[in-house]
């Protein structure tokens, strides 16, 4: 069932007709709010999972003039739509079929283009024909990876499988390739009609890779156009409008809350064309061999790595979009990816920029809940701080003891730490009374080793010693003695790392001496509805200076700071 703002359309409608309500002014649709929703007369729903239009459950009545519903349906006035209360039967005997209430944000039509929700719906009404929402299985994870001709997508899927730790990548250019019309466009340098593209996307992305609920997806070579881009959003939209649906079913883990994230690699345009060409001639050269060996395995050699023409033509055609793709930034986590170096050095970047983020790949109700406890860095950061405090306290108020334990440090604990440099560990233990008489001792010596790179806790055992028996009553006089022992350990790997820093240090200077490296442009772009630490610290910073403050005055000055308003 479908419930919007302004009058009920025939589920049946054409897509078309679903567009001209979308693109009416907001105002326009309001009017049902003003009065009660009619009861609506069940309709017996159809046989297993289908089409939307095909969904129908029973509805109870809804008494949409309260002031709770109005804003359940329309708390983003101005900025989303009314969205879609639907009942889905999977299949499984229901007698009273619940009704999920979505609240999901719906691009505005300066986000996403009329035409591009038409075919959005299109794609998605021949998916549902086709499959049935049982046989779903929707990624926890997608990495859309794009780039250049040549800028070594191919070569860097397998490091990004690992990185994010996925299961499974889908090359767009290969399916396409089984259709003999595509291959055709594909063989001229030419982009394939959206519409034809996004069928394959849809079957590729949420039947044909994940067997099994929550598996992580890569997928090579989409968007590429304006229009892919908008597809791709209203993607995201209607799986998690799904994931709400089937939120407290038992296939949630069907369909979780979708993670995107955009990858591009970037090369210019002549790195670009002298890889494509390049990789002819390695594939003719390797392909000669395997012939003259009789064994080995053919490398495909594409037609347009052969002409010089349509590798530029290639480039262009990624550049003529290349604007449109960026938009992603606004939407979903955008790494960028500096490509013109080594393998070595590409897949160096992306283990650093696609490296695991809380504040990004957890939920936000997950993030919220533990926001609030801080970060190991953060406490390391403070300790130290505290460190060189009570350090210096140590030198200034008390120099005598202080002097005194570096003495001790120095005659005792030093060589056996030398002695035992190898093994990374070493313990000390004594009785000195110094321990006993100056209590801070002990926290002197910790803190002096810890700041010379050790690792040291430390223990105090307490023997009772009997010193006297009284025969007639049994009392035993015992004598207390202390025993402070110190585990120090330390690392030694930084032996064997030592050469390796050498080394790159080395390269530093040789690229400041006059290579390219230092105009590195790998960096990732965080959309600002999703920057929740940035959010967080000026949220906290606005409470901090109090003033009175409520905690809405403080959100929404946090926005005003957010997004410069």
């Amino acid at each position: 069932m479908l419930l919007s703002c302004g009058p009920l359309l025939n589920m049946a409608a054409p897509v078309t007709q679903l567009a001209r309500l979308a693109a009416q002014p907001l105002w326009s649709n309001f009017t049902a709010l003003e009065r009660p929703m009619e009861p609506v007369a069940s309709v017996q729903p159809a046989a297993g999972p289908g089409p939307s239009s095909q969904r129908l459950g029973r509805l109870a009545s809804w008494n949409l003039a309260s002031s709770c519903e109005q804003r359940r349906f329309c708390r983003w006035l101005g900025e989303t739509r009314c969205q879609t209360v639907t009942a889905v039967d999977l299949g499984t005997p229901q007698t009273n079929t619940a009704v999920a209430l979505m609240e999901s944000k719906v691009h505005s039509d300066a986000d996403v283009r009329m035409d591009a929700q038409v075919i959005f719906e299109a794609c998605w009404r021949r998916f549902e024909e086709k499959f049935r929402l049982k046989s779903v299985n929707v990624p926890r994870e997608v990495v859309w990876l794009n780039g250049a001709p040549g800028a070594g997508k191919g070569a860097n899927t397998q490091h990004i499988l690992k990185t994010r730790g996925l299961d499974h990548s889908v090359n767009l250019s290969s399916l396409l390739q089984t259709n003999e019309s595509t291959r055709a466009l594909m063989e001229r340098g030419e982009l394939i009609p959206d519409s034809m593209v996004g069928d394959v996307v849809l079957e590729a992305l949420l039947v044909q890779s994940c067997q099994i609920p929550e598996c992580g997806v890569l997928v090579d070579g989409f968007p590429r156009t304006a229009m892919q881009v908008d597809f791709l959003k209203l993607l995201y939209d209607k799986l998690d409008e799904l994931h709400g649906i089937f939120a407290n079913t038992t296939h949630r883990s069907q369909f979780p809350r979708p993670l995107f994230k955009v990858v591009m690699l970037y090369v210019d345009e002549d790195t670009s064309i002298m890889r494509q060409l390049e990789r002819a001639k390695l594939a003719s050269v390797h392909n000669k061999r395997v012939l003259d060996a009789g064994a080995g395995q053919l490398w495909e050699q594409r037609s347009t790595d052969l002409s010089i023409e349509k590798a530029k033509k290639r480039y262009a055609i990624f550049r003529q979009h290349h604007s449109a793709v960026l938009r992603l930034k606004q939407f979903f986590p955008f790494h960028l990816i500096d490509a013109m170096g080594t393998l070595a050095e590409t897949q160096e970047a992306i283990t650093t920029e696609l490296r695991y983020q809380s504040s990004l790949d957890l939920s936000y109700e997950t993030y919220a809940s533990i926001r609030h406890l801080p970060l190991a860095r953060d406490v390391s950061q403070h300790a130290r701080q505290q460190l060189v405090m009570r350090l210096d306290n140590h030198s200034e108020r008390y120099p005598d003891l202080f002097q005194k334990v570096i003495d001790l440090i120095t005659s005792e604990i030093m060589p056996l730490i030398h002695e035992c440099g190898l093994a990374g560990r070493a313990e000390y233990a004594t009785e000195h009374r110094m321990f006993l008489e100056h209590p801070r001792a002990a926290q002197m010596l910790i803190d002096v080793l810890t700041d010379r790179g050790y690792n040291v806790s430390h223990s105090t055992e307490v023997t009772h010693v009997p010193m006297q028996i009284d025969l007639q009553t049994g009392l035993i006089k015992n004598r207390k003695e202390y025993k402070h022992r110190f585990h120090v350990n330390w690392d030694t790997k930084g032996v064997r790392e030592m050469a390796r820093a050498m080394e790159l240090a080395a390269r530093i200077s040789e690229v400041g001496g006059g290579g390219n490296g230092s105009a590195r442009i790998s960096q990732t772009y965080i959309p600002q509805q999703l920057n929740r630490e940035m959010r967080s610290s000026v949220l906290r910073q606005q409470l901090t200076e109090g003033n009175g403050k409520s905690l809405e005055e403080a959100e929404r000055e946090a926005e005003h700071v957010i997004h410069g308003s």
